[in-house]
Formats: structure tokens, sequence, C-alpha cells
């Protein structure tokens, strides 16, 4: 009896598969020479690209390395008729773009460190193997993460959203795992947070997808990590509309908290006056909580007030909030008064003040104290500065001068600003970059 036919591939998918097999060989081959020519530890390696693969540390450093000195590998950014290419999402003589490349290069690195971290490939021998012990896996090094603990987050994730459901007869762990994540990866700063990644269940991937991958800051991950399945089926529940719910999980699933915390009466009142923004603008504004919120109980904040503060709703904290309403701004004045606060403290001091309160506290004794201390100052300094911008103001109106609270705030930026950064960069615990 003749075997069954196979069926024929496409000539789209059979140029597809070729491209890819050409991206494989330079990275496998070329790339991989001139990076153990970079990176001296690399050349004792009998296979410097799997050795790469099967690290986050020297994956990450091989990326870094190449956005660094993309000089030392131009004959690969070179399109067909071998002009250089400049751009990171041009396609490159090989079919791909740089930006298409890295991640393949992350998918590959995740799926490489999963094999090793559960001890078995992706794909099941067609011959039953005896199970393997999990190789041990080299744990972070020192700094690699400042606020995150790989197994105490992981565990979070397990508790909060369940635990790893029985691994079915024809899938290995490292499969299961690979095929829930790999659609949801696709940049370099992924690679830091692997470690994490292989301890959160391969179902959380099924649910959320880049909801997990997309959270970019060790804060966020562990903010989600905090969050349970039972707030984001709320959410669910309380948006109702199954596309828009899709659309909050792809941009921000942490506005989920918020979201279920708001109401169905909440929740539409903001979303409406956020029209305007962007689906990743308007999810971020949600998923910042405290401000999100506030926006909705502060009976002084209208919808008027919200759709003229909407491109910075992001970025306030609650007590830059209160400062624009104490002030009794009208609402072409609000977005004035963010964007001179900005201009004059400058970009990382106007986030310390202005910007999201950070909610995940260290484990640490002596850093959480850090932490209460330097947010005690940023906001202490924050009503100072309102304090006198509004005296300085009522100060040219009684002089007979002409009040303008844009010019007050500018002036009282630019006093402060050297002291204040002095002082925060003093202050700050190690979670905090100043």
């Amino acid at each position: 009896m003749a075997p069954p036919a196979q069926p024929q591939k496409t000539a789209a998918e059979s140029a597809d598969a070729l491209v890819r097999k050409e991206v494989a060989r330079i990275l496998k081959g070329p790339i991989a020479e001139r990076m153990t020519q970079l990176i001296p530890p690399l050349a004792s390696s009998p296979d410097p690209f799997r050795t790469v693969m099967e690290s986050p540390e020297l994956l990450q450093a091989c990326l870094m390395l190449f956005n660094a000195k993309k000089e030392l590998f131009a004959e690969f950014l070179v399109d067909e008729a071998g002009n250089p290419v400049r751009s990171n999402d041009v396609r490159v003589k090989c079919g791909r773009s740089v930006d298409e490349v890295v991640g393949m290069a992350v998918r590959q690195g995740m799926r490489s460190y999963a094999e090793l971290y559960f001890g078995d490939p992706v794909t099941p021998p067609k011959t039953p193997q005896p199970p393997k012990p999990p190789a041990a896996v080299k744990p972070p090094p020192k700094g690699w993460f400042k606020l995150l603990d790989p197994d105490k987050t992981g565990k979070k994730f397990q508790d909060h959203y369940g635990q790893e459901k029985l691994l079915p007869k024809n899938q290995t762990k490292s499969g299961r795992f690979y095929a829930s994540i790999k659609d949801a990866l696709d940049f370099e700063w992924q690679v830091r947070f692997f470690p994490i990644y292989v301890r959160i269940p391969s179902h959380v991937f099924d649910k959320l997808g880049v909801g997990i991958t997309r959270m970019d800051t060790e804060e966020r991950l562990e903010r989600l990590a905090e969050l349970a399945m039972a707030d984001i089926n709320k959410a669910e529940s309380v948006i109702r509309d199954p596309l828009l719910f899709r659309e909050m999980i792809d941009n921000n699933v942490l506005a989920a908290d918020t979201v279920s915390e708001l109401g169905s009466t909440g929740f539409k009142g903001i979303n409406d006056a956020l029209g305007g923004l962007t689906a990743k603008q308007k999810w971020d504004v949600f998923a910042n909580r405290d401000t999100a919120i506030k926006l909705h109980e502060d009976k002084r904040i209208t919808q008027q007030d919200i759709e003229a503060l909407a491109d910075y709703l992001h970025v306030l904290n609650e007590y830059a909030l209160d400062a624009i309403f104490d002030l009794k701004l009208n609402r072409d004045q609000m977005q004035l008064f963010v964007k001179t606060a900005e201009q004059n403290l400058g970009s990382k001091l106007f986030l310390a003040l202005f910007g999201p309160v950070q909610q995940i506290i260290p484990d640490e004794a002596e850093e959480q104290q850090k932490l209460r201390k330097y947010q005690a100052f940023t906001q202490s300094s924050l009503r100072a500065m309102v304090t006198a911008v509004k005296q300085l103001d009522d100060n040219l109106r009684r002089t007979g001068g002409e009040g303008a609270i844009g010019e007050c705030l500018a002036t009282v930026c630019r006093t402060r600003r050297p002291d204040l950064e002095k002082e925060l960069k003093k202050l700050a615990p190690a979670s905090v970059t100043v």
C-alpha cells in the first residue's frame, strides 16, 4: 500500500522556509564566528551558537554588542544590491530585517533555555526516551534583577493564576511551554526575563500571551504576578465587549486591576473620555491605577478635564493631579502646566515628581526604608513646588503684574532643579533609576 500523499507546500511557504534556513545558517556560522572574536570566553566553546542560546546573559550581551557596534557587522547589513541598510525595519540581503532576525534569535534563545530548564526537547523524540533530570541552570548574575526573585515571582504566578496542568502524553514540558510563548516573543529586552518566563504556567501564556511579554519592566511584571486570574475575569465582565477586552490584554493587561475596581459605569466614563488616544496610550492610562481611580472618584474632575489631560494621564501620579486642580487651572492651562514642568525639570526629574508611584515594595528592610523616604521626599517636593508657584503668582498679581502660572512654574522648576536632582540621587533606592 502506497504511503499517504504529503500536503504540498505553497511557493510562499517554501520561499519563507528557505529564508529562515538562510538566516539560521548566517547566525550559526559567520555571526557566531564574529562573536567568538569579540567575546573571548566564547572562543573555547565547541558550539558557540548553542552556548549563547542556552544563556540569557550571553544572548543579551551579544544583542547589545551588535546594536552598539553595527559597523563590525556591516557586510551583513546590506540589501540585494549591496547597498548599506541602516534601518532595523528594512529587510537586508538574507530576506529579513534586523528586527525580524532579533525576534528569531530571541525565540531560539527561549527555546534553548526552556529545553535546558525543563530537561527535555521541545520536539518529542520519535522513540520514547527515559526522562532526564533538568540540567542545572545557571542563576542570573548578581544585579540582573533589582526587584524580582525568579522563584518567588514564579510562585506568585502559580498561586494567583493556577498551578501547571497535567502534561499531555504527546508533549514534553519544554514543548508545551515553548508552544504557549513563542508567538509572544519579539524583542531584545525580553531576554532578561527568560528565568521568570519558564516559571510561569503554560496556561497563563495561553490566556494572556503578549499581555505577559509586553511587561517591559521588573515592576510591571511583578504587578502582573500579584494580580489574579479572578481580577482579569472580572475586568472581562465589566468590559463586556470581547474585542475591547482582547485589546486590553494585548496592550496593557495591568489595566484589568483598575477596570475591575471601576465597575461598568466608571469604566465607560473614562473609556469614552480617552477616545482620542491610541489603544496603547488608553490602556496605559487605565494601568496607572491610582490616577485612573482618582479620575472617577474626584468630583472636581469632569470628562472634559480628562480629555484635556489625556495625553499625560499615563505618566501623572494622583498627587500631580491634585496639584493641577489645587491651582484651579483652566483646561487650556492644564497641558501647558504639565509640558512646562517636563521641559524645565527634564524627563527623569519630571517622572520622579509627577510620574506613577512605584507600587512594588522590595524584600529587604533597608531598601523598603529607602523607598519610603524617597517617595515621601518626592511627594513633599511636589507640594512645595505648587505652594511656591501659588505664592509667586499671588505676589505678581499684588504688585500689579500679570500672573502667569506657566512662567511661575518654569521659574520655580529651574530654580529648584539642581538641588532636587542632587537629593534624589542621594535618596534613590536600588529599585529606582534617577
